[in-house]
């Protein structure tokens, strides 16, 4: 009998009540995803159409809810963010309802509404977690870009009345101006009228502008040490080394409490000064502009000194210092890779994560943990990531006028805007290098100054004076007073630093800290038990109500954390503070709003420990310099730079100063890395005099590619050698230069700003400094006036930037240049060129991934690799493919390292065509050699850009002199890479061509297919002739088939006597082994690569001593396939497709691909991938072992060993060269820097269809040596 509590009140559908529940809840799901943007308005008539269905629904409304989520919203930043346990179903069920109901709110575009700031910040966290599809929920459904505009006309500056007319720095305020950013897009942007992008450009004047009334910065950057609980300026402080003391919110008023995800989040709105900053400067970088027609056209037309030309200004209309958002794409995770799809799926945040929202972490852990610099957060997350500043930067200054600047900021009350100063803009190019001191090493010690003003951020938080010098890869910091400098390392993309667990005290102390807590928890729980003995025997206890063992709350891994999951259950509401969840409704019906007053019914425990477990990187101090490149220090006048990241929120102080007028030209630039790209912030004139004014203004800077167009730009010209900072000149020790009276305009008009900043210094005298400067020629004053005088809505220029180019667009592309033609800048002076390469995708051999949209810059001089960066569709509008010659479009094609085959005969052909006896007796040398030419040829066009040949089969020593023809910046004849092993070494009787008439003599005529020795003296002997000869590699027979068995051709002593000679003279040696035996491994003496193995033997002893050994098998598949007609079971290649099956079961993966290619067609390389993928191997494996496994197999003894590795560790030095090193020295196998530019490119689908993306009709591009071969499909040598 059923249950009153399971009876209904009205009837159940027949029908409905015999389906599954999983059918209900999966046509729920489907109606609630009928429209994947919006709240899931389909799904509420569902709850009507039965009491069974509804309470069904009812049920399991929480997992629904959530996969609705899942299905429709963003989670992954949430669940890095707020850790895994967080993301239960019931906070899932509560953001769905709470997002949905947001959005219609947005949609309906009320700015009185009493949830406008909730639903704004809704929105702004919906930024935050933004990888694509809260984007298109936003801008398409809610149509958020409205409501900011409306927001910006009516409610910005509202209220200004009350704060002496300074409009109020307020939450909405705060969030509308930071999601301006956000939804601004490049179409967007580039059709917005004169008329509003002047008037959003005045409202957010006062703002951008006016930093002692909106703060850029979380904490007072007069402090480095944080937190520190006197880092607030007391009431009653009137003035600090900044000039003066900005109006700082009390963090107890600041911080605010946001119900996200069923947890109460303490976060701080974003500081409207920075927003401000960077959307005033992003508005400023849309204003059309040609370049000024008094300038020279270009470098070669203009005089000596520093001054702007044309070309100058086109190339700085090019740049753009504040990068606009990307939303991304609603399937972005269906794109990438599975091991790419697991990073991105993990708990962690990674460096390597593509996700937008992962950009955005730092920023985030900003908010929610450097709101209050006078106490620790111990849960708050990274907020700088280290090498972010690292690289080419560029981007623009704004520099307001003088004396309204200071009008403005003497004024009792917000000016007209009619009175507020004007501003000029500065382009600014500069190259950054990110400097680490790594524990155990003592970083520099904070600067502190006396009279309370701080830690000297006027000097970047750095002493003075204090000596440094930049030496290979390590920044060397000497401070007076101090027994030892600071040490730096220099940071390189990719390249793990020095950083020691065992000697890194950070490690030590943690490790420390671990034991101590085991046991204090190991001391308690005895405690307790003894505690729970007494008891016993007074009381009982009850079952239900005993706590666990521990006693302690379940815990919650938050951000990078590696605990398990908690078994407490989350749930949807907190009972004791229901104020948010009253205000939710799904729609409005009764039954809908049934599930959330039931819901909020339920409790959410709040005893539970949260923490983060990061990994040390030894990390301590973070150190930066940087300088102008000389090209744009000849337009822009030269700067060097220096400056420290400070820990505790990611602020960026910067110290520029001129090369040639430090004294006056100092400034500071402060700010912080906005979305990983965007440096934003302040700069201010450097002045010691308390009592003034200093002329301050925004600046914007973002990442660029760095292009060496110019032969100046070298590494070493670039690289700060020495410099030494004093309070006399507080700047680094500049090279003699030719001219300073030449001074390009925005220099000039700073000289002028910065010497009237100087109270105490008498006009007259500073005139008569800037005199000094005062530009020439062109630059007469009037002429200046004139440009200073071009203004637009918002904004005046004494630069006229953002010039417009008007060429005509080429209708076709042509091949690309040769690498050896040399690149002329405009008056005809050579210039070493680079060439970058635009990927849709890119295999990675080292994570076998194939990674999306990656640019990659080649120096055809040095043949190496640069560089290799992702790009974007901004990227891209910068980009001129048809035109420029040195960037090649492969947008549509996916790029991989050359391959490498690493068993070649180059001087047989196929057997089909002749045989091989017949090839060695009947076809002269001089035929031989001419073919193996051609067979160069079609290997490289082929995509195959080294290859080993294992003995050149009868054809003497040519394999030496074709090697000379192949080498080289500018070979004889086109081919690979050519590794040689001269002539294998064999026993006597074991090898042909033999004669019919002769039956006992080696050889036909004097031709032998190999070189005969016998006993150990012998084996010395021609191992030593050669080497001396010149061989890459030593090749030996140690098995050879007579009749139907493999028999041993050397014996185990003379085996070791032929690899230790090998080694002694710094050669490896490789095996023809049809069958393995223990003796030819390397732990045993043996040999560095086996070749074949058709025959493992009975059991798996070979193949467990070949998993565990650092040999490498070559197995080459692809002549047995192509030789064994019949392949028939029990035949050669069905042995050896079993074999490589066996090997596969067993884990082997020291494998390379080699195919004993000559037998079968020079070209037809790719068979052995091909036929290793059939045979089951992974095509991501397969592609590693013919790229990068392959240079580890064929490469020299030089990079085996701990030697081998110090030398690859420094490969990103550039130092291996083939010009230095040699062709066969260089690295290659992989796209990254220092590594040979050997790069290929395939029209196919890897995934989809591997045998043909690899196959030598689809390879369309080849590049060896940093020079094109093959473009398009065509042969270009």
């Amino acid at each position: 009998m059923a249950s009153e509590s399971d009876a209904y009140y009205q009837p159940a559908s027949r029908f409905c009540s015999r389906l599954p529940h999983d059918v209900i809840l999966a046509v729920a799901l489907e109606l609630a995803t009928l429209d994947i943007l919006g709240p899931p308005r389909h799904l509420p008539p569902l709850f009507l159409v039965c009491r069974f269905v509804r309470d069904v629904l009812h049920h399991n409304r929480k997992s629904l809810f959530a996969r609705i989520y899942r299905s429709k919203f963003d989670t992954h930043a949430a669940v890095r963010r707020l850790g895994p346990n967080a993301i239960t179903n019931s906070a899932l069920a509560f953001q769905l309802i709470k997002q949905t109901l947001a959005l219609k709110r947005i949609r309906a575009g009320d700015l009185d509404s009493h949830s406008l700031t909730p639903d704004l910040w809704t929105a702004y966290l919906m930024f935050l977690e933004n990888d694509g599809r809260n984007y298109s929920h936003l801008m398409e459904y809610a149509r958020i870009d409205l409501l900011i505009e409306r927001f910006m006309d009516s409610k910005l500056w509202a209220h200004r009345e009350s704060n002496l007319g300074w409009p109020i720095d307020s939450t909405p305020s705060s969030l509308v101006v930071w999601m301006l950013w956000f939804t601004m897009t490049p179409d967007r942007l580039a059709g917005m009228s004169p008329d509003r992008r002047g008037r959003y450009m005045d409202l957010l004047r006062p703002f951008a502008l006016i930093p002692a009334m909106y703060y850029p910065f979380h904490a007072p950057d007069s402090h480095f040490e944080l937190p520190d609980e006197d880092a607030l300026p007391e009431p009653g402080e009137e003035a600090t080394p900044l000039g003066l003391v900005p109006t700082f919110r009390d963090p107890d008023m600041v911080v605010e409490e946001v119900l996200h995800y069923l947890r109460k989040v303490p976060i701080m709105p974003p500081l409207i000064g920075l927003g401000a900053k960077m959307a005033f400067v992003m508005l400023a970088e849309a204003v059309p502009y040609d370049p000024p027609s008094i300038l020279p056209i270009d470098r070669a037309h203009a005089d000596p000194g520093v001054r702007p030309t044309q070309a100058d200004f086109i190339e700085w209309a090019s740049i753009r210092g504040v990068q606009l958002y990307r939303p991304g794409t609603w399937d972005w995770l269906e794109r990438l890779g599975p091991e790419q799809r697991r990073l991105e799926t993990g708990v962690s945040w990674r460096r390597e994560l593509q996700a937008i929202s992962a950009s955005l972490d730092n920023d985030w852990n900003r908010l929610t943990g450097c709101y209050d610099p006078r106490g620790y957060l111990p849960l708050k997350g990274v907020v700088y990531t280290f090498g972010s500043i690292n690289g080419m930067f560029a981007g623009r200054m704004q520099i307001p006028d003088l004396f309204r600047y200071r009008d403005v900021v003497q004024a009792d009350q917000m000016p007209e805007l009619t009175e507020f100063p004007r501003v000029a803009e500065q382009p600014v190019f500069v190259r950054f290098r990110e400097h680490h001191c790594i524990d155990p090493e003592t970083p520099v010690p904070t600067a502190t100054l006396s009279d309370s003003l701080g830690d000297n951020v006027q000097n970047a938080y750095l002493p003075y004076p204090f000596n440094y010098r930049h030496t290979g890869n390590t920044l060397r910091i000497d401070v007076p007073g101090q027994r030892t400098a600071a040490r730096y390392e220099d940071y390189i993309e990719g390249k793990p630093n020095s950083h020691n667990p065992r000697t890194c005290r950070l490690c030590i102390s943690a490790h420390e800290e671990e034991e101590r807590q085991l046991r204090a928890r190991i001391d308690a729980y005895h405690e307790r038990v003894a505690r729970s003995g007494e008891a016993d025997e007074h009381m009982a206890v009850d079952e239900e109500d005993s706590e666990p063992m521990d006693g302690e709350p379940a815990s919650r891994s938050r951000r990078g954390s590696a605990s398990s999951q908690s078994d407490v259950t989350y749930y949807f509401g907190d009972e004791n503070d229901p104020i948010h969840l009253s205000q939710l409704r799904l729609e409005c019906d009764r039954e809908a709003e049934a599930i959330v007053d039931e819901l909020m019914s339920e409790g959410v425990p709040a005893d539970y420990e949260e923490y983060i477990e990061t990994e040390c990187n030894g990390i301590q101090d973070i150190i930066i310099t940087g300088e102008v490149l000389p090209h744009h220090g000849q337009a822009w006048h030269h700067y060097r730079f220096y400056g420290r990241v400070r820990k505790w929120d990611g602020l960026i102080v910067l110290v520029r100063i001129p090369t040639e007028m430090p004294m006056i030209m100092r400034q500071i630039f402060r700010g912080y890395l906005i979305g990983n790209k965007n440096f934003v912030g302040s700069w201010r004139m450097y002045n010691e005099n308390r009592q003034a004014i200093p002329l301050e203004g925004p600046f914007a800077l973002s990442r660029i590619e760095e292009t060496p167009s110019h032969p100046e730009m070298t590494t070493d010209s670039l690289s700060p050698t020495a410099a030494v900072v004093t309070p006399e000149s507080n700047t680094a020790i500049p090279a003699p230069r030719t001219s300073l009276t030449v001074y390009c305009l925005p220099l000039y008009d700073l000289v002028i700003d910065a010497a009237c900043l100087y109270a105490a210094t008498p006009r007259h005298i500073l005139l008569r400094i800037c005199t000094l400067a005062r530009p020439s020629g062109p630059y007469s004053r009037s002429a200046i006036t004139r440009a200073s005088n071009h203004a637009d809505s918002g904004l005046e220029s004494s630069t006229a930037c953002a010039a417009t180019a008007t060429r005509a667009e080429p209708t076709g592309r042509s091949s690309p240049a040769r690498a050896d033609t040399p690149h002329r800048e405009a008056g005809g002076i050579d210039r070493e060129r680079v060439v970058k390469i635009y990927a849709g995708k890119l295999f990675d051999p080292d994570t076998m991934q194939l990674l999306p949209r990656r640019v990659v810059t080649v120096s055809p001089a040095s043949g190496l690799v640069l560089d290799v960066q992702p790009y974007s569709d901004e990227d891209l509008r910068a980009v001129r493919f048809a035109e420029d010659e040195d960037v090649l479009d492969l947008r549509a094609q996916t790029v991989l390292p050359g391959f490498v085959d690493a068993h070649v005969h180059m001087f047989l052909h196929p057997y089909a065509e002749r045989s091989w006896d017949d090839q060695l007796t009947k076809e002269s040398l001089v035929e031989r050699t001419v073919r193996a030419t051609v067979h160069a040829r079609r290997t490289l066009m082929a995509g195959y850009t080294t290859v080993r040949d294992l003995g050149t089969e009868g054809a003497e020593d040519a394999d030496m002199q074709l090697r000379k023809c192949l080498s080289g910046p500018d070979p004889l004849i086109p081919g690979p890479r050519y590794f040689c092993a001269n002539r294998a070494i064999i026993a006597s009787g074991s090898y042909g061509p033999r004669s019919n008439l002769h039956l006992h003599q080696d050889g036909v005529e004097g031709v032998t297919g190999a070189e005969f020795v016998d006993g150990e003296a012998e084996c010395v002997k021609a191992v030593r002739r050669q080497v001396g000869a010149g061989a890459d590699w030593i090749k030996v027979h140690v098995s050879r088939k007579i009749a139907i068995t493999d028999i041993q051709t050397f014996s185990s002593k003379e085996l070791q006597v032929l690899a230790s000679t090998a080694r002694q003279l710094g050669v490896k040696i490789a095996a023809h082994a049809q069958t393995w035996r223990a003796d030819l491994f390397p732990e045993n003496g043996g040999v560095d690569t086996l070749e074949h193995g058709i025959s493992f033997g009975p059991g798996d002893e070979m193949l467990d001593a070949l998993k565990q050994s650092r040999i490498i098998w070559v197995p080459t598949l692809s002549v047995f396939y192509t030789t064994d007609a019949k392949k028939a079971p029990g035949g050669r290649w069905d042995r050896a497709a079993s074999n490589f099956r066996r090997a596969l079961a067993k884990g082997v993966t020291n494998i390379a691909c080699g195919g004993d290619t000559g037998p079968f067609p020079h070209g037809d390389n790719a068979l052995e991938m091909k036929l290793m993928v059939r045979l089951g191997a992974d095509w991501r494996q397969v592609l590693r072992w013919a790229t990068l496994g392959g240079w580890q197999c064929v490469r020299s003894a030089a990079w085996e060993g701990k030697g081998g590795e110090a030398r690859l560790a420094r490969v990103a030095e550039l130092a291996e060269a083939p010009a230095v090193v040699g062709d066969n020295e260089v690295p290659f196998g992989a796209i990254r820097r220092g590594f040979a530019a050997d790069i290929v490119a395939t029209r196919g689908d890897l995934e989809k269809d591997f045998e043909s993306a690899v196959d030598r009709s689809n390879i369309t591009f080849v590049m060896k040596g940093g020079k094109t071969v093959k473009w398009d499909g065509r042969e270009l040598v």
